[in-house]
């Protein structure tokens, strides 16, 4: 089967982290965390160039990955690095402000596929540059909004879709964790909303972290210092009639639940690892922790893949076939940015109800 070179565009930690192996392993290896480290793990895909700015990410990479990745060649210039390596994959991986001019440059340069981090922008105008570089040129781009690779959401999902507990009415979500900014973290939690609502968000109202009255743009350093950055508090209305509540605060205690009330059950996503599900009707309470990987359910490989290499993973059944990523296309990524922007409005009008821009033919899924 055909092959890919892949290259990437900014060396930071989830660019290139690299967990150490366990002394024994399951059934099934531990999934990559990092870009680098799902392009070491797919069997049709070579990485040949790695570009950052500074020096000390460079030598990381070198001390890190050269016994995996001992023929990626490093630059400091990444149009150079697209003009000698013509990779077919090009992952972007630079500050969260920094990924519109370099996504649709990468584009124009005729790169088969792009594996962009999130929140997809911090600007709706940079936002639609960038759906309208990669639509105009045919390229297979997809936002890592990594829990939408992740079997235990499907499968939640379907609770959804397939009303086994009656109609979703309600989802109530908390991120307490010390990193629990809204640009870098919380993109997470707002996308996971909308794909759980599966509808389009329509309006809400927010607050930011105190201290942050004058945070009525994109004020943050790309996600590095936590202080740049608000956390926030939201009631968001969707078009098919539910109601999300997201609490955020920065904080030790590392709590991430999202609760999905039904008309006959309650079911609580707990640590992205299970399903606990209780019914009205005083059957027993369920509990539901998924193997199956979302690259296997889909049909794109023979392989376990969740996460990074359930993105790639996509992104290669992408280009074997001609068509285009299915699970977070960039117009769902300027869905979640348009929350994340609302929001800041929002707590900018003194708490008003704000009307989100989904923009045109906006998808939910």
């Amino acid at each position: 089967m055909k092959t890919y070179k892949a290259a990437v565009i900014g060396l930071s930690h989830i660019s290139q982290a690299r967990s150490p192996s366990p002394l024994s392993l399951p059934s099934v290896d531990p999934m990559p965390r990092s870009h680098v480290a799902a392009y070491a793990g797919h069997p049709r895909v070579t990485l040949v160039g790695a570009c950052d700015l500074m020096p000390a990410a460079i030598d990381r990479f070198n001390a890190t990955w050269r016994d995996v990745h001992p023929a990626t060649r490093m630059y400091t210039d990444y149009r150079e690095m697209l003009d000698k390596e013509k990779p077919d994959i090009v992952s972007v991986i630079t500050p969260d402000d920094r990924h519109a001019d370099i996504v649709v440059n990468v584009a124009n340069a005729g790169v088969a596929g792009i594996w962009c981090e999130k929140p997809i922008a911090t600007t709706l105008a940079d936002a639609d540059r960038m759906i309208e570089a990669v639509e105009r040129n045919g390229t297979a781009m997809t936002v890592s909004h990594t829990r939408r690779w992740m079997p235990l959401y499907h499968k939640a999902r379907e609770l959804v879709r397939d009303k086994t507990y009656g109609e979703l009415k309600v989802l109530t979500a908390t991120m307490y964790y010390a990193r629990a900014m809204l640009f870098r973290n919380g993109t997470h939690i707002f996308d996971m909303l909308c794909f759980l609502a599966d509808a389009r968000p329509e309006w809400l109202i927010a607050e930011l972290e105190d201290g942050f009255d004058g945070f009525d743009r994109y004020r943050g350093d790309g996600g590095n210092e936590i202080s740049s950055e608000p956390s926030a508090n939201a009631y968001i209305k969707f078009a098919n009639g539910v109601r999300a509540n997201l609490m955020m605060q920065k904080s030790n205690n590392l709590t991430n639940v999202i609760e999905m009330v039904f008309e006959n059950g309650v079911a609580r996503i707990v640590g992205d690892g299970q399903i606990i599900i209780n019914r009205v009707d005083g059957g027993p309470s369920t509990s539901t922790r998924s193997a199956i990987s979302i690259a296997q359910t889909l049909g794109h490989e023979d392989w376990v893949a969740d996460r990074e290499l359930g993105i790639l993973s996509e992104i290669v059944h992408a280009l074997d076939t001609g068509t285009k990523p299915m699970l977070s296309p960039p117009r769902a990524a300027r869905q979640t940015l348009s929350i994340l922007l609302a929001i800041l409005e929002s707590h900018a009008k003194g708490n008003a109800r704000v009307t989100i821009d989904a923009g045109p033919a906006s998808i939910a899924s």
